[in-house]
């Protein structure tokens, strides 16, 4: 197990920590956060390429802060992935073998497995400059994985690649994680690729880790205003007042109080409210249900999915909300109701 303990590094103007950070043996974790959060310094000092101003890094139990890079032995992608452009593709994937020392039957075959399951055998003569991009990034996580590491560092490594392929790729990843067992951390700005790749997601913002838990937990609680933000949630609210003995708040440009769940509650007074686009539903209008609106929703198609924008009588737009696509009139009056389980408050 990697174990962070009140980790901290300064840069100039910025401060990295404290964190408090623990990656369990054989999990799939992610660093997630906009720009300038953190995330490169933390890796630097994961890699041994920076000297923390304190804290531990403690690996399998022993402290590591000062521990050379070379000493560590941690697999690496980089984001440009740094293959050799005068080597072969066989003997980039050979060269962490060879600069470790690593050698015999066990690292060949497992170098033959890695080979077969990433499909790149046809590959093993050409240099890196007549690979696609693609190909590239599997040659470069062949190379990272063959020397069998403890833990693999990916930094942005599927960046550059366009959708389709960048989702081909995280399949790939995941799929030789599991097989390999090997301890995993994504450094990440886009949230659908740790959501894709990561048991658990650890949520770094302005040098500190403000959240973690599995996809499925920052998705549906973000831990404060400016984590839902990032996390992609558009519809937030000012509270104008509340009423934690009723469960009522009533929001800003509202025409009514609106119930909230009692587990939703924070401990301190809540000063904003927040909901998904895709937790907010259609009703019919004479269904008794509470958190109901009636709203001039206009639709907006995408692939497989439909977005409306709805507006107050007044044509402010109050909500966006996205749902399963059906066929519906471009422009109407709905009524649609905001779940009192999925409206979200914040300090």
């Amino acid at each position: 197990m990697m174990v962070l303990d009140g980790l901290e590094a300064k840069t100039g103007d910025f401060r990295l920590g404290p964190i408090d950070l623990q990656l369990p043996t054989g999990a799939s974790h992610a660093l997630l956060g906009p720009s300038g959060a953190g995330k490169s310094t933390l890796l630097k000092l994961l890699l041994g390429l920076e000297i923390p101003s304190a804290g531990e890094i403690r690996f399998k139990g022993k402290e590591i802060s000062q521990t050379p890079v070379e000493v560590r032995g941690f697999g690496y992608l980089p984001q440009h992935l740094a293959l050799f452009p005068h080597l072969d593709v066989v003997a980039n994937l050979r060269y962490g073998l060879k600069a470790r020392g690593l050698h015999g039957d066990p690292y060949e075959q497992h170098l033959q497995r890695l080979i077969e399951a990433t499909g790149i055998a046809p590959l093993l003569k050409r240099k890196p400059e007549t690979l696609s991009g693609g190909e590239r990034q599997r040659v470069a996580l062949v190379r990272a994985l063959a020397p069998k590491p403890e833990l693999l560092l990916l930094d942005e490594p599927f960046s550059a690649l366009d959708p389709a392929l960048r989702r081909e790729l995280w399949d790939l990843t995941r799929s030789l994680q599991r097989l390999e067992g090997t301890t995993m951390l994504l450094i990440t700005h886009d949230m659908e690729e740790a959501f894709a790749l990561a048991d658990r997601i650890h949520l770094i913002i302005g040098g500190k880790i403000r959240q973690e838990g599995t996809p499925a937990e920052l998705w549906e609680h973000p831990a404060d205003l400016e984590s839902a933000r990032y996390l992609g949630l558009r519809n937030l609210f000012r509270i104008q007042s509340f009423d934690r003995d009723s469960l009522r708040i009533r929001l800003e440009g509202f025409p009514q109080e609106l119930i909230v769940a009692r587990e939703n509650w924070p401990v301190t007074a809540p000063k904003w409210c927040a909901i998904r686009a895709e937790n907010l539903r259609f009703v019919q209008p004479e269904e008794n249900v509470p958190n109901r609106l009636t709203l001039r929703a206009v639709h907006r198609s995408g692939p497989g999915v439909d977005y409306w924008n709805l507006y107050d009588a007044d044509g402010k737009l109050l909500l966006e909300m996205k749902g399963v696509a059906e066929d519906s009139p471009e422009t109407q009056q709905r009524t649609v109701i905001l779940p009192p389980k999925h409206l979200l408050l914040f300090p």
